[in-house]
Protein backbone atom coordinates (compact mmCIF):
# COMPACT_ATOMS: atom_id res chain seq x y z
CA UNK A 1 0.00 0.00 0.00
CA UNK A 2 1.48 3.31 -1.10
CA UNK A 3 0.56 6.43 0.87
CA UNK A 4 1.27 9.95 -0.31
CA UNK A 5 0.78 12.95 1.98
CA UNK A 6 0.53 16.45 0.58
CA UNK A 7 0.62 19.30 3.09
CA UNK A 8 -0.64 18.94 6.63
CA UNK A 9 -3.69 17.31 8.11
CA UNK A 10 -6.91 19.25 7.73
CA UNK A 11 -9.94 20.32 9.61
CA UNK A 12 -13.25 20.25 7.94
CA UNK A 13 -16.37 20.62 9.96
CA UNK A 14 -18.34 18.49 12.37
CA UNK A 15 -19.22 15.61 10.06
CA UNK A 16 -22.53 14.09 11.08
CA UNK A 17 -23.16 11.69 8.20
CA UNK A 18 -21.34 10.02 5.34
CA UNK A 19 -22.97 9.58 1.95
CA UNK A 20 -21.41 6.67 0.04
CA UNK A 21 -22.01 6.69 -3.71
CA UNK A 22 -20.71 3.98 -6.01
CA UNK A 23 -21.07 2.61 -9.53
CA UNK A 24 -20.10 -1.06 -9.51
CA UNK A 25 -21.28 -3.40 -12.30
CA UNK A 26 -19.13 -6.37 -11.24
CA UNK A 27 -19.14 -5.66 -7.50
CA UNK A 28 -15.46 -4.87 -6.95
CA UNK A 29 -15.89 -1.12 -6.49
CA UNK A 30 -18.76 -1.68 -4.07
CA UNK A 31 -16.58 -3.91 -1.88
CA UNK A 32 -13.90 -1.24 -1.59
CA UNK A 33 -16.39 1.57 -0.94
CA UNK A 34 -18.13 -0.40 1.79
CA UNK A 35 -14.85 -1.14 3.58
CA UNK A 36 -13.78 2.51 3.51
CA UNK A 37 -17.20 3.43 4.90
CA UNK A 38 -16.84 0.83 7.66
CA UNK A 39 -13.45 2.26 8.61
CA UNK A 40 -14.90 5.76 8.85
CA UNK A 41 -17.42 4.51 11.42
CA UNK A 42 -19.79 7.45 10.84
CA UNK A 43 -23.57 7.11 10.28
CA UNK A 44 -23.87 6.37 6.56
CA UNK A 45 -26.33 6.49 3.70
CA UNK A 46 -25.48 4.36 0.66
CA UNK A 47 -26.40 5.21 -2.93
CA UNK A 48 -25.89 2.39 -5.43
CA UNK A 49 -25.71 4.10 -8.83
CA UNK A 50 -25.14 0.97 -10.89
CA UNK A 51 -28.45 0.62 -12.73
CA UNK A 52 -30.20 3.23 -14.81
CA UNK A 53 -33.15 3.08 -12.44
CA UNK A 54 -30.86 3.82 -9.49
CA UNK A 55 -29.23 6.71 -11.31
CA UNK A 56 -32.56 8.23 -12.26
CA UNK A 57 -33.63 8.06 -8.62
CA UNK A 58 -30.52 9.80 -7.33
CA UNK A 59 -30.22 12.80 -9.58
CA UNK A 60 -29.70 16.35 -8.33
CA UNK A 61 -28.48 15.34 -4.90
CA UNK A 62 -27.23 18.15 -2.67
CA UNK A 63 -24.95 17.96 0.35
CA UNK A 64 -24.08 20.28 3.22
CA UNK A 65 -20.80 21.19 4.87
CA UNK A 66 -21.50 18.78 7.74
CA UNK A 67 -21.91 15.86 5.34
CA UNK A 68 -19.03 13.69 4.12
CA UNK A 69 -19.17 12.34 0.57
CA UNK A 70 -17.44 9.14 -0.53
CA UNK A 71 -17.69 8.52 -4.27
CA UNK A 72 -16.25 5.39 -5.90
CA UNK A 73 -16.18 4.34 -9.55
CA UNK A 74 -14.30 1.82 -11.70
CA UNK A 75 -11.71 2.95 -14.22
CA UNK A 76 -12.54 2.47 -17.88
CA UNK A 77 -9.48 2.89 -20.13
CA UNK A 78 -7.84 5.32 -17.75
CA UNK A 79 -10.91 7.53 -17.23
CA UNK A 80 -14.09 7.51 -15.15
CA UNK A 81 -17.13 6.03 -16.96
CA UNK A 82 -18.10 8.72 -19.44
CA UNK A 83 -21.86 8.54 -18.89
CA UNK A 84 -21.37 9.11 -15.15
CA UNK A 85 -20.10 12.63 -15.81
CA UNK A 86 -23.59 13.86 -16.64
CA UNK A 87 -25.04 12.42 -13.44
CA UNK A 88 -22.25 13.77 -11.25
CA UNK A 89 -22.69 17.21 -12.80
CA UNK A 90 -26.18 17.34 -11.24
CA UNK A 91 -24.78 17.03 -7.69
CA UNK A 92 -24.21 20.10 -5.54
CA UNK A 93 -21.95 20.53 -2.53
CA UNK A 94 -21.58 23.37 -0.05
CA UNK A 95 -17.91 23.08 0.82
CA UNK A 96 -18.72 19.41 1.45
CA UNK A 97 -15.69 17.28 2.38
CA UNK A 98 -15.24 14.44 -0.09
CA UNK A 99 -13.25 11.24 -0.57
CA UNK A 100 -12.54 10.19 -4.16
CA UNK A 101 -11.97 6.52 -4.98
CA UNK A 102 -11.29 4.61 -8.19
CA UNK A 103 -10.87 0.88 -8.73
CA UNK A 104 -8.86 -0.41 -11.68
CA UNK A 105 -7.89 -3.78 -13.12
CA UNK A 106 -4.15 -3.83 -12.36
CA UNK A 107 -3.12 -1.96 -15.54
CA UNK A 108 -3.24 1.73 -14.57
CA UNK A 109 -5.76 4.28 -13.40
CA UNK A 110 -4.12 7.00 -15.53
CA UNK A 111 -6.17 10.22 -15.14
CA UNK A 112 -9.35 8.78 -13.63
CA UNK A 113 -8.71 9.83 -10.04
CA UNK A 114 -7.76 13.37 -11.03
CA UNK A 115 -10.78 13.58 -13.33
CA UNK A 116 -13.11 12.46 -10.52
CA UNK A 117 -11.60 14.95 -8.11
CA UNK A 118 -11.77 17.84 -10.58
CA UNK A 119 -15.39 17.09 -11.43
CA UNK A 120 -16.58 17.14 -7.82
CA UNK A 121 -14.40 20.00 -6.68
CA UNK A 122 -15.96 22.02 -9.48
CA UNK A 123 -19.39 21.31 -7.94
CA UNK A 124 -18.70 22.65 -4.43
CA UNK A 125 -16.96 19.68 -2.83
CA UNK A 126 -13.68 19.80 -0.90
CA UNK A 127 -11.37 16.86 -1.49
CA UNK A 128 -9.82 15.57 1.75
CA UNK A 129 -8.50 12.16 0.63
CA UNK A 130 -8.37 9.91 -2.41
CA UNK A 131 -7.45 6.35 -3.22
CA UNK A 132 -6.82 4.07 -6.18
CA UNK A 133 -7.55 0.41 -5.46
CA UNK A 134 -7.30 -2.75 -7.53
CA UNK A 135 -10.10 -5.10 -8.55
CA UNK A 136 -10.24 -8.14 -10.80
CA UNK A 137 -10.26 -6.90 -14.36
CA UNK A 138 -13.76 -6.98 -15.84
CA UNK A 139 -12.42 -8.41 -19.12
CA UNK A 140 -10.62 -11.41 -17.68
CA UNK A 141 -10.38 -13.19 -14.33
CA UNK A 142 -6.70 -13.85 -15.08
CA UNK A 143 -5.75 -10.25 -14.25
CA UNK A 144 -5.92 -9.22 -10.57
CA UNK A 145 -7.71 -12.48 -9.85
CA UNK A 146 -10.18 -12.30 -6.94
CA UNK A 147 -9.20 -8.76 -6.02
CA UNK A 148 -9.97 -6.85 -3.95
CA UNK A 149 -8.66 -9.59 -1.65
CA UNK A 150 -8.37 -9.61 2.12
CA UNK A 151 -5.25 -7.43 2.02
CA UNK A 152 -6.96 -4.86 -0.23
CA UNK A 153 -10.07 -4.73 1.92
CA UNK A 154 -7.96 -4.29 5.05
CA UNK A 155 -6.17 -1.38 3.34
CA UNK A 156 -9.54 0.17 2.46
CA UNK A 157 -10.75 -0.17 6.05
CA UNK A 158 -7.54 1.39 7.39
CA UNK A 159 -7.86 4.18 4.81
CA UNK A 160 -11.27 5.00 6.28
CA UNK A 161 -9.89 4.86 9.81
CA UNK A 162 -7.07 7.25 8.95
CA UNK A 163 -9.48 9.71 7.37
CA UNK A 164 -11.75 9.57 10.42
CA UNK A 165 -8.81 10.43 12.67
CA UNK A 166 -8.32 13.71 10.78
CA UNK A 167 -11.94 14.83 10.48
CA UNK A 168 -11.98 17.06 13.55
CA UNK A 169 -8.86 18.83 12.27
CA UNK A 170 -10.26 19.73 8.85
CA UNK A 171 -11.09 23.43 9.49
CA UNK A 172 -7.39 24.15 10.00
CA UNK A 173 -6.64 23.05 6.43
CA UNK A 174 -9.46 24.81 4.66
CA UNK A 175 -6.97 26.57 2.37
CA UNK A 176 -5.05 23.39 1.52
CA UNK A 177 -5.80 21.48 -1.65
CA UNK A 178 -5.73 17.73 -2.22
CA UNK A 179 -3.25 16.62 -4.89
CA UNK A 180 -3.49 13.29 -6.71
CA UNK A 181 -1.77 11.64 -9.65
CA UNK A 182 -2.98 12.37 -13.16
CA UNK A 183 -2.55 14.70 -16.10
CA UNK A 184 -4.48 17.44 -17.88
CA UNK A 185 -5.62 17.13 -20.57
CA UNK A 186 -6.98 13.76 -19.51
CA UNK A 187 -6.22 10.62 -21.46
CA UNK A 188 -8.06 10.63 -24.78
CA UNK A 189 -11.16 8.46 -24.98
CA UNK A 190 -10.57 6.30 -28.03
CA UNK A 191 -13.59 4.97 -29.91
CA UNK A 192 -14.23 1.24 -29.86
CA UNK A 193 -16.22 -0.74 -32.41
CA UNK A 194 -19.73 -1.66 -31.32
CA UNK A 195 -19.77 -5.02 -29.59
CA UNK A 196 -21.76 -6.89 -26.99
CA UNK A 197 -21.65 -10.33 -25.35
CA UNK A 198 -23.01 -13.27 -27.27
CA UNK A 199 -25.56 -15.58 -25.67
CA UNK A 200 -25.28 -19.35 -26.01
CA UNK A 201 -27.79 -22.16 -25.71
CA UNK A 202 -27.40 -22.36 -21.92
CA UNK A 203 -29.55 -19.25 -21.49
CA UNK A 204 -32.79 -19.94 -19.60
CA UNK A 205 -34.24 -16.41 -19.86
CA UNK A 206 -34.01 -16.12 -16.08
CA UNK A 207 -33.77 -12.32 -16.36
CA UNK A 208 -30.80 -11.84 -14.02
CA UNK A 209 -28.84 -10.05 -16.73
CA UNK A 210 -31.72 -7.69 -17.45
CA UNK A 211 -31.96 -6.69 -13.81
CA UNK A 212 -28.28 -5.90 -13.40
CA UNK A 213 -27.35 -4.36 -16.76
CA UNK A 214 -26.24 -0.77 -16.03
CA UNK A 215 -27.29 0.53 -19.44
CA UNK A 216 -30.54 -1.41 -20.01
CA UNK A 217 -28.86 -2.90 -23.06
CA UNK A 218 -30.45 -6.36 -22.74
CA UNK A 219 -33.86 -6.93 -24.27
CA UNK A 220 -36.46 -7.49 -21.54
CA UNK A 221 -38.51 -9.98 -23.55
CA UNK A 222 -35.59 -11.78 -25.18
CA UNK A 223 -32.65 -12.04 -22.78
CA UNK A 224 -30.49 -13.40 -25.58
CA UNK A 225 -30.54 -10.07 -27.41
CA UNK A 226 -28.10 -7.35 -26.32
CA UNK A 227 -28.08 -3.98 -28.06
CA UNK A 228 -24.44 -3.26 -28.86
CA UNK A 229 -25.03 0.49 -29.19
CA UNK A 230 -25.88 0.61 -25.47
CA UNK A 231 -23.32 -1.90 -24.19
CA UNK A 232 -20.33 -0.44 -22.28
CA UNK A 233 -18.50 -3.82 -22.03
CA UNK A 234 -18.69 -3.79 -18.23
CA UNK A 235 -19.16 -7.59 -18.28
CA UNK A 236 -21.73 -7.52 -15.50
CA UNK A 237 -23.98 -9.92 -17.41
CA UNK A 238 -21.03 -12.21 -18.20
CA UNK A 239 -19.87 -12.45 -14.59
CA UNK A 240 -23.32 -12.70 -13.00
CA UNK A 241 -25.07 -15.12 -15.37
CA UNK A 242 -25.89 -18.23 -13.30
CA UNK A 243 -25.68 -20.43 -16.40
CA UNK A 244 -22.45 -18.92 -17.85
CA UNK A 245 -24.46 -18.26 -20.99
CA UNK A 246 -22.84 -14.98 -22.03
CA UNK A 247 -19.37 -14.17 -23.30
CA UNK A 248 -17.56 -11.77 -25.59
CA UNK A 249 -16.50 -13.36 -28.87
CA UNK A 250 -15.50 -10.23 -30.81
CA UNK A 251 -11.91 -10.63 -32.03
CA UNK A 252 -10.83 -7.17 -30.85
CA UNK A 253 -12.09 -7.93 -27.35
CA UNK A 254 -10.27 -11.27 -27.32
CA UNK A 255 -7.01 -9.73 -28.53
CA UNK A 256 -7.18 -6.93 -25.95
CA UNK A 257 -7.86 -9.43 -23.17
CA UNK A 258 -4.86 -11.48 -24.24
CA UNK A 259 -2.62 -8.39 -24.12
CA UNK A 260 -3.91 -7.60 -20.64
CA UNK A 261 -3.05 -11.11 -19.47
CA UNK A 262 0.41 -10.90 -21.03
CA UNK A 263 1.25 -7.45 -19.66
CA UNK A 264 -0.67 -7.11 -16.40
CA UNK A 265 -1.15 -10.50 -14.79
CA UNK A 266 2.31 -11.12 -13.33
CA UNK A 267 2.73 -7.94 -11.27
CA UNK A 268 0.69 -7.18 -8.17
CA UNK A 269 -0.08 -3.48 -7.92
CA UNK A 270 -1.04 -2.03 -4.56
CA UNK A 271 -3.48 0.71 -3.49
CA UNK A 272 -2.24 4.27 -3.72
CA UNK A 273 -3.63 6.71 -1.15
CA UNK A 274 -3.55 10.49 -1.00
CA UNK A 275 -4.31 12.83 1.89
CA UNK A 276 -4.41 16.56 2.47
Amino acid sequence: MKTVNFGKKINCTMVTQIHTLFFSPTGTTAKVAKQITAGLDVPALTYNLTTQKDRNQHRKLSFNSDDLLLVAVPVYAGRIPEFMEELFSTFEGQNTPAIFTVVYGNRDYDDALLELKDLFEGRGFKGIAAGAFIGEHSYTEKVATNRPDAEDLSAAFQFGQKIKATLDELPKLKNHRLTVKGNVPYKERKPMPLMAPETNEKCTDCGVCVEICPMEAIDQTDNRTIHAEKCIRCNSCVKHCPEKAKSFTHQIFIEFSERLIQNCSSVRKEPELFFL
